[in-house]
Parts: structure tokens; C-alpha cells; sequence
């Protein structure tokens, strides 16, 4: 083919490939969920537990938590035996104990682990009362604990393994336990799974801007281009452009 066939052709082949592009942004803008969006398939457009759509699920709450951790309380006793268990560790770092110390101390370790799970839950549940006040309301303690732990188990699901996976609660907190299974949150779940392990914050911080219109995280920090700096260009732009961090 001649020269001039291609010079004929480039503008249509360059008008095309914008057209890809455009659609492809386009198609990407469509994803975008406000509040409005938000809302559809909530009990109510409120950010409270039971606007939830799985908070009507009872059968999935009858579940008892593992580990027996919904009986388990942190009583003066337990907290005072796990003391214990920490000090005997430290103190076998030190040589001051013999090996049959040893041998018991590893014994302990499940009992220090259940401790802190439940630490964690409690820590959890008035984290997310504080966030956002009358978020549990009059659901049961045992329901909460069961939730914020199925919250903790969809870190799993991407790979992440934090015993004390924080963020992730904290984004079913705002879009729901099986988020992964809704499409309209394919593009956060796409972004996550990039990342797992440094996504997730960034994907809260994102959907309090976008969806909440907040300025700042749930640690206090103020919502900028500059933390932000990992979600732009991977989420959809938001109709609310980013404060500059220099501004």
C-alpha cells in the first residue's frame, strides 16, 4: 500500500482510538457511586448497622462467633492471666525461667490470641459507635461482635492476613458486608485486590469523599490530592476534585 493510502486512513484510525479511549472513560465515569447511588438496596439511606442490607439476614446472626469468643468474656481474672503469660514470655527472653516455663508459656499462646480477638471486637464495636453515632443502636452485642468478625473474615477474601484487619471493617461499615458481590463496588474491589494489604485505606477515603462529602478520614487526617495519592487515576475521578495539599 501506498503512502498516501496510510495518510489517508491515520485520521480515522486516530478518531477511532480516541473513540476507544472515550468510551473507555466514559464506561469508567459510569461506575461512579454517590449518594443517591449509594442508597438503592439499603434498608434506608442512613449510615447506621441496620440500613444494611444483610442486617436483615437473622439467620446469618443466629451464627455463634468462632472460637467460642461470644461466651468469652475479658473478665479482671482473664486480663490478669494474660498479663501473666506476657510477663512469663518476657522473662524467658531473659533466661530467668527453665524450658518446662517454656513449654507452658507456648501452651498459653492460644488463650493470649482469644484475648486479643475479643480485645479487638469490643475496640471495634465502640470505634464505629464513635464514628458514627447510633450506629448499632439496639442491635445485641453478640450480633455486633458476629458482624465486625464476618467483617474481619472478608479480608480473607483478598489475601489480606492482619489479625486486626481495621480498614476492612471500617469499609463494610459504609458499603456493606458483601460488597464484593455487588457490582456497582467492582471498581473498589478491583482496586483492592491490586493492593490489598495498602488499598483498602485509600478505598474508605475515597468513599467518604465521594459518597459523604467528608474532609477528613476517620483517623482525623485531611482528604488531599497528596493522600489520596494511590486511588487517582485508579478510581473514578470525583465530581468533587481532591483539595491540593499546598493550597
Amino acid at each position: 500500500m501506498s503512502s498516501k493510502y496510510y495518510l489517508a486512513i491515520l485520521p480515522i484510525l486516530l478518531a477511532l482510538m480516541m473513540g476507544c479511549n472515550t468510551s473507555q472513560h466514559k464506561k469508567k465515569q459510569d461506575t461512579y457511586v454517590d449518594f443517591k447511588g449509594w442508597s438503592e438496596g439499603r434498608v434506608c439511606d442512613k449510615l447506621l448497622w441496620k440500613c444494611l442490607p444483610e442486617s436483615n439476614d437473622t439467620k446469618r446472626w443466629q451464627k455463634p462467633l468462632e472460637n467460642g469468643l461470644d461466651s468469652f468474656e475479658l473478665t479482671t481474672e482473664v486480663l490478669q492471666k494474660q498479663r501473666a503469660i506476657v510477663q512469663r514470655w518476657r522473662d524467658e527472653e531473659d533466661g530467668k525461667v527453665k524450658e518446662q516455663s517454656m513449654r507452658l508459656s507456648q501452651l498459653s499462646e492460644g488463650f493470649y490470641d482469644r484475648v486479643e480477638a475479643k480485645k479487638f471486637l469490643k475496640e471495634m464495636e465502640q470505634d464505629l459507635e464513635k464514628e458514627f453515632p447510633g450506629f448499632w443502636r439496639d442491635t445485641p452485642k453478640k450480633v455486633r461482635y458476629r458482624w465486625i468478625q464476618r467483617a474481619m473474615n472478608k479480608a480473607k477474601r483478598f489475601g489480606i492476613t492482619s489479625k486486626a484487619p481495621g480498614d476492612i471493617v471500617e469499609l463494610c461499615a459504609r458499603i456493606g458486608l458483601d460488597f464484593d458481590r455487588d457490582p456497582k463496588w467492582d471498581y473498589i474491589v478491583k482496586f483492592i485486590e491490586e493492593d490489598p494489604k495498602n488499598h483498602v485505606v485509600y478505598a474508605v477515603d475515597y468513599i467518604d469523599w465521594t459518597v459523604f462529602n467528608k474532609e477528613y478520614n476517620n483517623a482525623g487526617t485531611k482528604i488531599t490530592d497528596w493522600s489520596m495519592g494511590r486511588a487517582i487515576g485508579k478510581l473514578p475521578d470525583p465530581k468533587k476534585p481532591y483539595p491540593r495539599l499546598n493550597d
